[in-house]
């Protein structure tokens, strides 16, 4: 960069030096960090040796030291070698080098020393070394988790059990989608070592509704084919703006259109750049989105029931199925098709129009083309738009409904796809840095309760009935699970027939996970000393129960019981609803922040302790686009100034704690449980013996490299002692991508690999590039795709024990899904129907669609606090949000790169012309925006654009306006957040914000 020149973006070098330069530099692949696409680039660098080097060296310069030995960045470009994005870029990573050489990085640990926290309140930083910034976490974490009680008698033993519950820990843990595998692997491991399962990141705020809805539909919530599938379909359905927020995604959807004829039908409440490439755009209101879907069930079913593909129907889902899991065929009056049929009678295209403002023609013209059978496979695309609802779950629900009637599902070109907006949302998803999960989409020991329609009634049970079974479990095989072998341990097999019918089911899901961690994390989960698994005390060192959600910790920050906050790579004062409540508890005194980042963000503005992270270009590990590829990315250079890879610094933040807790004798439960009844709480595995130890286990016990964690994440097989281990892989979604027998020329890290010949005629013709990276499960390229070569998961994964008696096995799509079932709700909730309903938004603008449809959320959902909500009377108007191609997000990244400033300067709304009219306004104008979060509003510039336009909804005109949410008040450009305007009401499924609708007022700036 041209030393003092802010922003600049490459070295000034002579011509013939830079070209020399240029020629003896070295490229290493990695990935795009933005979207989920998982393109790959090609990172130019030099070494840092020559003078020249060291006089054009910011940082060194910057810190007065000599780092010039590091070796800098000069180019990103796409690499031409990846399958996904053939060397073509968008417009983010192209700037990517002014991130990676910003003058404004955060190059050293800084420490706070105003008291004061606050937008306008300076926070007086300090450098301080890495080790002071250790020390001082540390020393905070000690004292929040000094009385927090590990122990409880129990009232039926009368012994004492040893365990954390894991929602009351006062320390919680955010991030981040940016992050390695390996990084957020490590994250999840070290809170719950400290006992805490308050552990978020941004896949609550974007996708949680897509695991919940997809999840309990097909088994597993994620992309079912890769964005590189699309160049199969015959016709898409989108329901998001993949133009914009995934550019290089979309174009597999161009290459459809111009070799397949592919037809593209876009649904949007704007019209925007994807619109401009379809072939039927459909207008809608916001909040409406499953009642569209619901319409086009209800049109298949009825106008064109010939279209279902009842074959596929009939052997892959439950529709043929009573609820009390008897096969009475799909006609049966009551089979599951027809309780779907009776579900949907009442969305004819006349009432979707009344709810959605689609006009019945443009919603007939969208239904008859996407289930033509001439139109398929027919692939489905959405994002936020769709998952960002109080009933955003009911709406993905709908969306997967369709293409199961449809026969869209387990096909190359079909599928019900999530494009994930982070580059590694999946991965650090699939690593479980949520407060509900661990390894592989696996539960913590917790209490469960599932509702059945049977005479039976629900099912109840309590977390210690879990782990006392667990150990029972461990027993039946103590040699590999590491349970008791005395003779007289009570032993249960997987399938112990005094378990029912749900039990099985998730016993044999969970176990195997909660044994792999016991050896991959050192730790102990069950009773002890095993023999009598009734009777003994628990000693459980995963913490028990779920943590608090997203919204639900800020308000446990604020109620003071949150009293450390660990923050690496996420921005939630611009990121989250409601984000002057955020702001506001982010600023409490009672609130210990430390915030790890590249730039100083709004949330870095609010920290005790900032610590400079490292870009993705300087540090090596592997990452998980939308569609399941896990890639490697290799590191190119090493981090500016005082910068750790992230990796290092989780690995050495955990030891410091662990440390000083240790010798303040706060310690694991199974700790705990031996010093205080002066025995050595272990296991022992194929003769090894294995007492609690995670120093043993941290990082890994490979090593303390990204690729010796990988090892530990994805083995397939482990040995210890005489034995294999049960289950080898610390995340079962990720076993056999460990390999070192096929593959020794990569470390058997199959991640590495970057060959995109076909492995076989099928791979050929579909353009699967099975020998590109590697794929969850098993590297399945089209999930349950009973047809292709070597699935590894052919099947669906739905729940169907649904009586004691009746288990119908793991090979059906789940039409009426169990877990989603609640007879106790009321009938105008979908829960009540384990099947999709519409639901209005908590803030409709109709008050009568509002009483008919009523929201999911009401004040009778005790769980979240109230949140504050407007009437249409004072704020008649609809305001939604929406992403920029030139920016990510909340903005910290991309709002400080000069060049994707200069093509989108600063915040602005959109707003139809006749609603320009109305408020008196012209574009380039100042406007208030107003809602009841923020009743004095946000000044911003107002766009007067057709993209936006009035909808007819029940009758009435509803207006909609629309605005970008990427803007904060730090960065080169500031502007107005969306979502300080947004509402914090949730879906209560997936505990997913609401940002896409709430009401608002707008006004013309005095």
């Amino acid at each position: 960069m041209v030393p003092g020149a802010k922003g600049a973006s490459i070295a000034v070098l002579p011509k013939r030096g830079r070209m020399l330069n240029y020629n003896v530099g070295r490229k290493t692949p990695s990935i795009c960090t933005y979207c989920a696409g998982g393109c790959g680039l090609l990172v130019t660098s030099l070494e840092g040796s020559s003078a020249e080097m060291r006089e054009g060296d910011i940082y060194a310069k910057n810190l007065e030291r000599d780092y010039s030995a590091r070796g800098r960045v000069i180019e990103v470009e796409g690499d031409p070698y990846s399958p996904i994005n053939e060397g073509a870029l968008c417009s983010k990573p192209t700037a990517y080098l002014q991130v990676v050489n910003s003058d404004r990085r955060v190059l050293l640990p800084k420490k706070r020393t105003n008291p004061n926290k606050g937008e306008n309140e300076d926070p007086g930083w300090v450098s301080i070394s890495w080790d002071e910034a250790y020390s001082i976490i540390a020393s905070k974490v000690k004292e929040a988790l000094t009385t927090v009680p590990y122990k409880r008698t129990n009232s039926i033993t009368g012994k004492d059990d040893y365990y954390y519950i894991g929602k009351d820990s006062p320390v919680a843990w955010l991030g981040s989608s940016y992050w390695n595998n390996e990084e957020c692997y490590l994250g999840r491991k070290m809170m719950a070592l400290l006992g805490s399962n308050n552990i978020e990141h941004q896949a609550r705020k974007c996708h949680a509704s897509t695991v919940v809805g997809l999840a309990n539909t097909f088994g597993f919530g994620a992309m079912t084919n890769h964005i590189v599938d699309a160049k199969n379909s015959k016709c898409f359905l989108i329901m998001s703006n993949p133009a914009e927020s995934h550019s290089m995604e979309f174009r597999w959807v161009t290459k459809a259109i111009e070799n397949n004829n592919a037809i593209v039908i876009q649904l949007d409440p704007r019209y925007n750049r994807t619109t401009a490439k379809a072939d039927i755009y459909a207008r809608y209101r916001s909040g409406s989105e499953a009642a569209i879907f619901l319409g086009l069930i209800r049109y298949l079913l009825y106008e064109k029931p010939e279209r279902i593909d009842r074959t596929f129907v009939g052997n892959r889902t439950n529709a043929p199925y009573d609820l009390n899991g008897n096969n009475v065929g799909l006609d049966d009056p009551n089979s599951i098709l027809n309780r779907l049929k009776v579900l949907v009678a009442n969305y004819t295209p006349a009432e979707v129009y009344r709810i959605s403002g689609m006009p019945e023609d443009k919603f007939l013209n969208v239904a008859d083309t996407f289930t033509d059978p001439d139109n398929r496979p027919g692939n489905i695309y959405y994002a936020m738009g769709t998952t960002q609802h109080t009933n955003a779950v009911q709406a993905i629900r709908a969306y997967a409904i369709l293409q199961l009637l449809l026969g869209n599902m387990g096909v190359p070109g079909g599928g019900v796809n999530a494009l994930r907006g982070i580059s590694n949302v999946q991965g650090s998803t699939d690593m479980n840095e949520l407060m509900h999960i661990m390894m592989g989409y696996r539960e913590p020991p917790r209490t469960i309760k599932w509702y059945t329609p049977t005479p039976t009634g629900s099912i109840t049970n309590t977390f210690e009935q879990m782990i006392r079974r667990y150990q029972k479990w461990k027993n039946f095989d103590p040699v590999k699970r590491g349970g008791s072998s005395d003779p007289a341990a009570v032993k249960a097999n997987d399938d112990d027939p005094s378990y029912n019918k749900f039990e099985y089911r998730y016993y044999n899901r969970h176990f195997p996970t909660w044994n792999a961690l016991e050896y991959h994390w050192g730790i102990y989960v069950g009773t002890w000393p095993g023999v009598d698994p009734d009777n003994e005390s628990i000693v459980c060192d995963l913490p028990v129960g779920f943590g608090n959600p997203i919204v639900k910790l800020f308000r446990k920050i604020l109620n003071g019981d949150i009293k450390v906050l660990i923050c690496n790579g996420e921005n939630p004062a611009v990121s989250m609803p409601n984000a002057g409540l955020v702001r506001q508890a982010l600023a409490s005194s009672s609130l210990f922040l430390v915030v790890n980042e590249i730039f100083e963000t709004e949330t870095a503005w609010f920290a005790d302790i900032l610590l400079p992270g490292s870009s993705q270009v300087e540090r090596s590990g592997s990452i998980t686009n939308t569609g399941r590829w896990i890639q490697w990315r290799y590191k190119a250079v090493d981090p500016p100034g005082e910068c750790k890879p992230d990796l290092q610094y989780v690995t050495e933040l955990y030891e410091r704690i662990r440390f000083v807790l240790k010798g303040s004798g706060i310690k694991l439960p199974s700790e705990k449980y031996g010093d205080e009844n002066v025995v050595t709480v272990k296991r022992t595995i194929g003769g090894v013996d294995l007492p609690t130890n995670p120093e043993a286990a941290w990082p890994s016990r490979f090593g303390r490299d990204s690729e010796s964690v990988y090892k530990e994440i994805g083995a397939k097989s482990i040995t210890v002692g005489s034995t294999t281990l049960f289950q080898s892989a610390a995340n079962v979604l990720y076993r056999n991508s460990y390999d070192p027998v096929s593959r020794p020329d990569i470390g058997g890290i199959m991640p590495k690999r970057r060959d995109i010949r076909p492995v076989d005629a099928q791979d050929e013709q579909y353009g699967y590039f099975k020998n590109w990276a590697w794929s969850w499960m098993d590297n399945q390229r089209v999930l349950y795709n009973i047809n292709e070569t070597n699935p590894g998961v052919k099947t669906f994964f739905g729940w169907f024990a649904m009586n004691e008696n009746v288990w119908l096995g793991l090979d059906r799509a789940a039409i009426w899904s169990e877990p989603l079932y609640d007879s106790t709700k009321p009938s105008t909730n979908p829960l009540s129907q384990g099947m999709p309903l519409h639901n209005e938004p908590l803030e409709s603008p109709d008050t009568e669609l509002a009483s008919e449809y009523p929201t999911m959320w009401g004040s009778y959902y005790g769980y979240y606090e109230e949140v504050a909500t407007g009437t249409p009377e004072d704020y008649p108007y609809v305001l939604t949000t929406f992403r920029l191609a030139e920016h990510m997000q909340a903005g910290g990244m991309t709002r400080n790169q000069p060049w994707l400033i200069e093509c989108q300067p600063e915040m602005f709304v959109e707003i139809s012309p006749a609603l320009a009219s109305i408020i008196g306004v012209n574009t380039g104008e100042y406007v208030i925006v107003k809602t009841a979060r923020k009743p004095e509003g946000e000044r911003m510039k107002c766009i007067v654009t057709d993209r936006i336009q009035p909808l007819t909804v029940n009758g009435n005109t509803v207006h909609e306006v629309a605005m970008p949410w990427h803007w904060g008040f730090k960065g080169l450009s500031t502007g107005a957040s969306a979502n300080v305007l947004c509402i914090d009401a949730v879906d209560v499924s997936a505990h997913i914000p609401e940002y896409k609708v709430c009401l608002c007022k707008v006004e013309k700036a005095s």
